[in-house]
């Protein structure tokens, strides 16, 4: 691929490569080290009161809260943004779709997901249908990106295969980097990936990686550091629309701050609101069926992300040294009970 900026990627950083503001000059990933110059569709994207709002929807969800992991939804989306541009630069649905595939999440990412019927899929679907997504889109197939956004056309932004796709393998790499537990630089794990038709082909190390860092997400999502504080903001949102604090049909168009001004006004909410931004050491979580406090609240994990890379050469990945492992992880699903330890 060639290193010219333009439609395509670039790993040379110009000098007005500023950051999220798609002004003149180009946007540079800081993760993965890809230099990107828009299109004026992209620009326009950019612009969108939809895209910049995801800035303000932690990644993590309330786990960002109080862990490291405090990235937001649009630098994921600008990350998956650059690696679309770096294996399918000339493409322009599929990395307009790579702009706008989390524009329906609602106050932090997934946590709220069921509430009041709130589906973030759906709201992507109201968003991608407004005015403002469609004139940004202006000179672009909209029913193409709709269909890559969903991945009934596969591509390397997502698919219907399980297999991994840049959506993910961005979620991942950027959680481990957080964490701090990314053990090379992001460029040089890509390095190991290229575009095998629609689909993106890790080689054997890549793979290995991979797999290690999406045995860490999955850990994580069932951690009590996820858990805990996903449990409590779900019940204090149910409890702020409960006493009339929150219009439901208002819940998926807010952002973080917005929802937590809302539960830290609140006469309902308030004091445990507070508990959850400044004691969250004090939540503790057990699984179902082990002593637990009448007061706990429920929370059912009933999902992991384990879409697994392509390898080259014909490699399965049955054969990686970590893919034991994932027969582990469905012990991980089920119900927990979340509760605050007692305090003198």
């Amino acid at each position: 691929m060639k290193n010219v900026i333009g439609m395509s990627a670039s790993r040379g950083l110009p000098p007005e490569a500023y950051g999220q503001t798609a002004g003149p000059g180009a946007l540079r990933d800081p993760l993965w080290s890809i230099t990107v110059q828009p299109s004026a569709a992209e620009t326009r994207l950019l612009r969108t009161r939809a895209l910049r709002r995801l800035h303000e929807i932690r990644h993590a969800g309330p786990a960002a809260l109080h862990t490291q992991h405090t990235s937001t939804r649009l630098q994921h989306t600008l990350g998956v943004f650059a690696l679309i541009a770096h294996f399918a630069p000339d493409w322009p649905e599929l990395r307009a779709a790579a702009l706008l595939h989390d524009v329906g999440h609602g106050p932090f990412s997934h946590a709220l997901e069921g509430i009041e019927g709130f589906d973030h899929h759906r709201r992507s679907e109201e968003v991608l249908a407004s005015d403002e997504i469609r004139r940004a889109l202006d000179g672009l197939n909209v029913d193409a990106v709709l269909d890559l956004i969903e991945g009934s056309v596969p591509s390397p932004l997502r698919n219907r295969e399980r297999i991994l796709h840049a959506d993910h393998l961005e979620s991942w790499v950027r959680s481990a980097a957080s964490f701090g537990i990314l053990p090379m630089p992001a460029p040089e794990l890509l390095r190991g990936y290229r575009l095998s038709g629609p689909h993106l082909e890790a080689d054997a190390d890549a793979a290995a990686l991979t797999l290690r860092l999406i045995l860490h997400e999955a850990r994580y999502h069932a951690s009590a550091d996820n858990i805990g504080p996903v449990a409590v903001l779900r019940a204090l949102t149910r409890r702020l629309i409960d006493a009339g604090g929150l219009p439901p049909a208002e819940l998926g168009g807010l952002a973080d701050g917005e929802l937590l001004a809302l539960l830290r006004r609140h006469p309902a909410t308030a004091e445990e609101t507070g508990r959850l931004l400044h004691r969250p050491y004090e939540l503790r979580v057990v699984r179902a069926g082990e002593a637990a406090p009448d007061r706990a609240y429920r929370y059912s994990l009933n999902k992991l992300y384990l879409t697994l890379p392509r390898i080259q050469g014909g490699l399965n990945a049955a054969e990686l040294p970590d893919y034991p492992q994932l027969s582990s992880l469905d012990g991980l699903l089920g119900e927990y009970r979340v509760f605050w330890e007692e305090t003198p």
